[in-house]
């Protein structure tokens, strides 16, 4: 793992040079930092910057009008790069390229640098109204609106999102405004004090029986035992949403067991994955912040320097930190 240095890049056509502002640390970032996912390259995949460069790619209908108009704009970035020519690509489902990489967790560099190069196609627009603060966590309000939009909680007695990390903390927040009966089960007290300020219900996970009783369950754990569990809380033809990293599946696993799904066949349980989501799940986003639909910055928890960036990893893995971010 590294930290990018200052070196300005020759870009290839369709390419950006964007100056990060705020970068923030997630937990595949971690997961390379651990040891526990295999990466050789600049880390990071969460930011927010400044467009510097542009390479205009005049083949590429997409990227018209001129893509210098992109310069000096304030923007985030989509970290799942695709090839735009497969036929998953051609048919909007470029998250699910086979050829895809991710920003500083797979065959590309990251945005923990002076400045980094990221595709035109990639890059979404900040609205003035957002924060950089905000603006660096799109990626999190972005996959936890992308796993929401699988499944209608509404008229739903019992609704859980499962694990107290950002992502199920904005997925609670989102959910709690369509069924006031969600609730979220978490490890950490220290983070119940997010949801006392949201008014959102909670529970430390140890306090909860596994009745099988629960119709939807959000997997926001990352871990297959978290999966086991939110299997375990459903009822009978139940349904759980189980979010992941923006990774190629060999790249995620993190050498974590299969679930058994025994009961999930016999109970014609709905196990449904969600991964990155599209670009487009980027742009809602920082709509919803724009909005004031979601409180972000209020799971910052320390600020650091770039260049003290082994302080921020081991600041994100105390106790009741949620998120960590770090500036130039």
């Amino acid at each position: 793992m590294e930290l990018g240095t200052q070196v300005f890049p020759n870009l290839t056509p369709g390419a950006a040079l964007v100056r990060p502002l705020v970068c923030a640390l997630a937990s595949p970032d971690r997961a390379v930092a651990e040891g526990k996912t295999e990466f050789h390259g600049v880390l990071g995949h969460e930011c927010v910057g400044v467009v510097e460069a542009v390479a205009q790619d005049d083949s590429r209908q997409s990227l018209k009008p001129d893509a210098s108009r992109w310069v000096g704009k304030r923007v985030v970035v989509n970290p799942v790069v695709s090839c735009g020519t497969c036929d998953l690509c051609k048919h909007g489902a470029g998250a699910h390229c086979p050829r895809r990489t991710v920003m500083g967790l797979h065959g590309r560099d990251g945005c923990l640098a002076d400045v980094f190069v990221a595709p035109v196609a990639n890059l979404v627009e900040v609205p003035r109204k957002v924060s950089d603060m905000a603006a660096a966590c799109a990626g999190t309000v972005a996959g936890a609106l992308h796993a929401c939009a699988m499944v209608r909680v509404e008229h739903k007695p019992f609704v859980t999102v499962l694990g107290d990390g950002p992502v199920g903390l904005v997925a609670a927040q989102v959910l709690a405004k369509r069924n006031a009966s969600v609730r979220l089960l978490g490890l950490d007290p220290a983070k119940f004090s997010l949801c006392e300020k949201w008014g959102i219900k909670h529970r430390h996970v140890a306090e909860c029986g596994l009745r099988q009783d629960q119709d939807v369950v959000i997997d926001c754990t990352g871990s297959s035992r978290g999966t086991q569990a939110a299997i375990s809380m459903l009822r009978p033809l139940g349904r759980v949403i189980v979010k992941g990293w923006p990774c190629p599946p060999h790249v995620a696993e993190g050498g974590e067991g299969r679930v058994a799904l025994g009961r999930a066949l016999a109970e014609e349980l709905t196990i449904v994955g969600a991964g990155a989501g599209g670009a487009g799940a980027f742009g809602e986003a920082l709509l919803a912040m724009e909005r004031g639909e979601v409180d972000v910055e209020s799971l910052i928890a320390k600020r650091f320097r770039l260049a003290d960036w082994l302080g921020a990893y081991a600041a994100a893995r105390e106790a009741g930190v949620v998120k960590v971010v770090m500036v130039p």
